[in-house]
């Protein structure tokens, strides 16, 4: 079969079919494998209560929903939040609680990140607006054959989601802004998911009338990662994605948007990264295949492992959500063990791990207490789990 990046595939072979083998043996730089947590979010019974795009039950919210932009530990926070609401169900159903190991959190939680990824379709009604407004029918045709000297767009109706077409766009930017500005043509921007609308536009009147879907294994970050660096990306965003004198920080650029909408706003910069590149001598990157959707999923995951956090915030977490007054090592330690003396803490992973497989038991505590559920909220999570390795550092 031919490959391409299909969305509506991708996310039928991540919900409820058999997954793509290719990315669960690249994503080795970013923990979590996506596809690892599919397989656990279906065998653990997850998918009774949530869904995945509708896929799934309703007791729970839909996880393709809440997970968009927000961190492995926001993640995390939200899982925790949600908890006794989970136990108690748990119980009724007299189901038995689900422990995980760390890697196996790490899947479930970059599982649930990875899904709000792809794009749904766009609406071809809305396409077709955008598509004369954007003045896109000046240079192009969409099921014309009566004027060739338009350039026709039918062939990417091939594929199901609008990332060829964006990587087509961004290959062809300096000879169309060339043309736009001898034509007097204002350059096209492009705002929420207009690109994924024009898309759907095009399949739905291309002219390509024998056309087989053209499929694809879904975006590598980890082969994102190193195209970001061999393209020249990294020379003004720096390595990490985090922004250099040259150019800005992309993970809030980023954040909360699909595919395509991370493909616009690319499009709609890279007038001034083409002045910029060429500046200083380097040259304009090309895409082929499905390289730009690598670079993207890597852009993606940039907001999902930020492991940065404040301490002296942290250290206020702990006192202002009653953490200390279980696990502060006086008075109740014989309780609750000093978190300070415990691996778990030394990584968010193994601290989100640890509290949600003890979870039940200190629902127990908590309940006995008469005492509030601690909630997690923006950055907490993340400040908790630096301040409480922190403290085990500390330890002789």
């Amino acid at each position: 079969m031919t490959r391409s990046c299909g969305a509506l595939s991708v996310l039928v072979a991540l919900v409820v079919g058999e997954p793509p083998v290719a990315l669960a043996q690249s994503a080795v730089s970013f923990p979590g494998d996506p596809i690892a947590g599919r397989r656990i979010f279906v065998e653990r019974d997850c998918v009774r209560c949530h869904s995945i795009w509708g896929n799934g039950g309703t007791l729970g919210p839909d996880f393709a929903v809440v997970g968009a932009g927000r961190s492995l530990q926001q993640l995390a926070g939200l899982f925790w939040n949600h908890t006794p609401r989970m136990i108690e169900t748990v119980r009724h159903r007299g189901v038995q609680w689900p422990t995980f190991t760390e890697a196996e959190l790490a899947d479930i939680i970059s599982y649930i990140y990875y899904v709000k990824l792809f794009d749904q379709p766009g609406d071809p009604e809305l396409g077709e607006l955008w598509f004369r407004e954007k003045r896109c029918s000046q240079c192009h045709s969409v099921g014309d054959v009566s004027n060739r000297a338009l350039s026709p767009l039918d062939d990417y109706a091939r594929y199901v989601a609008p990332i060829i077409l964006a990587q087509g766009m961004w290959n062809g930017g300096p000879i169309m802004r060339a043309r736009q500005s001898a034509l007097g043509v204002p350059l096209p921007i492009f705002v929420g998911r207009e690109l994924a609308d024009i898309h759907a536009y095009i399949r739905q009147n291309s002219r390509l009338r024998e056309r087989g879907a053209v499929l694809l294994q879904p975006p590598d970050p980890n082969s994102g990662r190193r195209l970001f660096r061999t393209k020249g990306c990294a020379s003004c965003h720096g390595t990490g994605g985090r922004g250099t004198p040259a150019g800005p920080d992309l993970r809030a650029a980023t954040q909360r948007l699909h595919v395509s909408e991370i493909a616009g706003e690319l499009w709609n910069h890279s007038f001034q990264m083409d002045a910029a590149m060429r500046a200083r001598g380097i040259r304009f990157p090309q895409f082929q295949g499905t390289e730009m959707a690598d670079v993207i999923a890597f852009l993606y995951y940039l907001r999902f492992y930020e492991a940065e956090g404040d301490v002296e915030a942290g250290e206020l977490v702990f006192v202002r959500k009653g953490c200390s007054s279980c696990h502060g090592g006086t008075g109740r330690a014989a309780i609750a063990p000093t978190l300070a003396q415990s691996e778990a803490v030394l990584t968010p992973l193994g601290l989100a791990t640890a509290m949600w497989n003890h979870a039940p038991g200190m629902y127990d505590l908590i309940q006995l207490e008469a005492v509030d559920w601690p909630l997690f909220e923006g950055e907490e999570m993340r400040d908790l789990s630096v301040y409480l390795k922190s403290l085990a550092s500390e330890e002789p």
